[in-house]
């Protein structure tokens, strides 16, 4: 008795000291797969059906703002709980389907790297197919943003590993805001000093970020500001010229389709306007997808426009325009 009672004082001790550790739950290995990758998880009989196209409409859904017609996430593959593989469950993105009868309502849970790291798992449990069907559908913008965030976290995390810290202060100076800059970037010289102007070169596609302030008129209505803003980035934009063509200037598309615009997007504890659109150049043939985020400050009649555009004619862009403007999550006052 004595012997179990003092092994025992010796054990509590070692945890203590850190000698007896229980195991790290955090799983060792990474996640398999690429950005915006899903794999579904349910029983083939729920997934047959109504369920089905819920949730294609949910995760591949054509995505706003870019110049050809992609989802916002890829399904992999829809797969059966008890046929799920072990490389299954490493996905970086899990969508689970639980029928429970005895669920009063359908409701979601999201789990953080259960299988691998990091990872997202949303279950959506629901007293049948039907209500799982009808939550999918009335949920789709919140399940996106969940799937969302967690693209975006991963990304950032990249981003601030290697940060262009001179990049940064110049950017700091010009807009009075922090934001991260990964490496690699290089300011470019425009004819406009007001226009901050970022590149990142690929050998077939190149990343750009923009910056700049203009005044707004804040006793017109908020639409009229937005146009504003729209007008300043077209002209900035026009300080812009492609190498090797002659009067050649960057513009906004006028193409009717390629413009969406969401206000009041809270980022940083800012409220921002979001205008998705295309770029262009014109007497050449670039262009390609832009996202700009402008915060109008009601005291100074001022507005802060920062632009991530991308140029990439071979590649798929969600994911290259995705990574891009994940850095304004980034931005602290």
């Amino acid at each position: 008795m004595k012997r179990i009672i003092f092994s025992s004082i010796v054990c509590a001790l070692m945890l203590v000291l850190g000698g007896c550790r229980t195991k790290n739950t955090l799983p060792e290995s990474n996640t398999m797969g690429k950005a915006y990758d899903v794999v579904v998880i349910c029983n083939d009989d729920v997934w047959r059906g109504e369920l089905s196209y819920a949730v294609c409409d949910l995760l591949e859904g054509r995505a706003p703002g870019l110049t050809r017609p992609e989802g916002y996430f890829n399904i992999v593959k829809q797969t059966a709980p008890n046929m799920a593989t072990e490389l299954d469950k490493k996905y970086g993105n899990l969508l689970v389907f639980s029928i429970n009868p005895a669920a009063q309502e359908a409701t979601y849970s999201v789990s953080k790297n259960v299988y691998a790291r990091p990872q997202t798992i949303i279950t959506i449990t629901a007293p049948s197919v039907e209500a799982a069907t009808a939550f999918v559908e009335a949920a789709t913008s919140t399940l996106r943003a969940e799937f969302e965030k967690a693209e975006r976290n991963k990304s950032n995390r990249l981003n601030a590993a290697r940060p262009a810290e001179q990049l940064m202060a110049d950017f700091k100076e010009h807009t009075g805001l922090d934001m991260v800059i990964p490496a690699y970037f290089y300011k470019a010289t425009t004819r406009d000093s007001e226009l901050l102007w970022y590149i990142r070169d690929f050998p077939k596609r190149a990343d750009y970020i923009f910056a700049f302030t203009t005044p707004v008129d804040t006793t017109m209505p908020e639409d009229m500001q937005a146009l504003s803003v729209i007008s300043a980035i077209d002209n900035k934009l026009a300080t812009i010229s492609s190498k090797g063509a002659k009067h050649s200037y960057m513009r906004l598309s006028n193409e009717p389709s390629s413009m969406a615009i969401t206000p009041d997007v809270v980022i940083g504890g800012m409220k921002w306007l979001e205008i998705r659109c295309w770029w262009e150049v014109a007497n050449d043939f670039m262009g390609g997808p832009m996202v700009a985020f402008v915060n109008v400050d009601a005291a100074t009649s001022e507005a802060v426009v920062i632009m991530f555009a991308l140029y990439a004619p071979e590649d798929p862009q969600r994911n290259l325009l995705r990574e891009l403007e994940h850095l304004i999550y980034t931005i602290k006052n």
